[in-house]
């Protein structure tokens, strides 16, 4: 009896395990800590309806129903370890991402040994190029703008992911499932996608930024969209908006001598998001900022340039 009793949790163990395995791998990228790398390589998510927001848990190892469970609860039975105990002992590592309804990572809970426990972190340090994917899946590239200190760790993340939603908890995605949603998102995404420095768009975006160091009115005025015309207009109290007053405006805009690049950013049918980095001519704290593009008139033009 007691070997009938064995030979059963073995096999009850040997299941599990091959079901563990046989998840795909639905992310990739890294978490790094202190200098140490490890890749992630799966992705749970469930929507919190408390607080509105998607969380999606990226994984360096695949995780069983039990595990998600407790992580979806936040109730931990101690029967077996869970996967935040398992961070701590570094046998496993991950981070989770908190998501808003306008697609912004707001806060990324970080599961290493080195932290010595689960720690959410929310600040806007976080990138996110969110895929458009039908109801029930989420995916996309998400990555810290930088590295980033927290007391005396230096840590930063860099993933690209797709699963499937759970409306009541992490779940697995099913595996056709995720070969179809992958397909249709692989074909999608190859035209969203950027060539280095922004394509047309982050050139647009470039030469505008060239007038508005150098206060050309004229230039601007061709730089930009109808909409954003008429918003600095109000804000300029100049109906029509004139060079003149656009200069001014490009006044208020100054910023610290130093190199704007485009680091990201998607095209979609309503227009093109570019993801820039200022970096400060003689050092000093970079500076982040998201422009929206979109075309009028076959030329594209500045809809949105907002820096933080």
């Amino acid at each position: 009896m007691v070997f009938l009793r064995t030979c059963g949790a073995s096999f009850i163990a040997a299941f599990a395990l091959m079901a563990l395995a046989e998840q795909p791998n639905n992310a990739s990228g890294s978490l790094t800590v202190n200098g140490q790398a490890t890749a992630l390589h799966h992705a749970y998510a469930r929507y919190d309806v408390h607080d509105k927001q998607t969380r999606v848990l990226i994984t360096d190892r695949a995780l069983d129903a039990t595990m998600l469970a407790e992580e979806s609860s936040g109730e931990f039975s101690g029967e077996k370890p869970s996967f935040r105990q398992l961070s701590k002992t570094g046998d496993a590592a991950g981070i989770e991402l908190f998501i808003n309804d306008a697609n912004e990572v707001e806060t990324v809970e970080v599961f290493s040994k080195a932290f010595g426990m689960p720690t959410p972190i929310t600040a806007r340090k976080f990138w996110y190029e969110p895929s458009r994917l039908s109801a029930g899946w989420i995916g996309g590239h998400s990555r810290t703008k930088e590295a980033d200190s927290f007391f005396k760790l230096t840590w930063q993340y860099d993933v690209s992911f797709l699963t499937s939603i759970g409306q009541n908890g992490f779940e697995i995605p099913a595996a056709p499932a995720l070969a179809a949603a992958r397909k249709a998102n692989d074909a999608l995404e190859a035209t969203r996608m950027l060539p280095a420095g922004g394509g047309e768009e982050g050139a647009a975006y470039l030469a505008y930024r060239r007038s508005l160091d150098a206060r050309d009115g004229k230039a601007l005025l061709g730089a930009i969209t109808a909409s954003m015309k008429s918003a600095i207009a109000r804000e300029m109290s100049s109906n029509p908006l004139t060079e003149s007053a656009l200069g001014s405006w490009a006044l208020m805009q100054t910023m610290p001598p130093g190199k704007v690049e485009v680091v990201g950013g998607v095209r979609d049918a309503d227009g093109t998001t570019l993801e820039l980095r200022k970096t400060p001519a003689g050092g000093g704290t970079n500076s982040f900022g998201v422009a929206k593009l979109v075309k009028e008139q076959g030329v594209w033009k500045i809809d949105l340039d907002n820096w933080r």
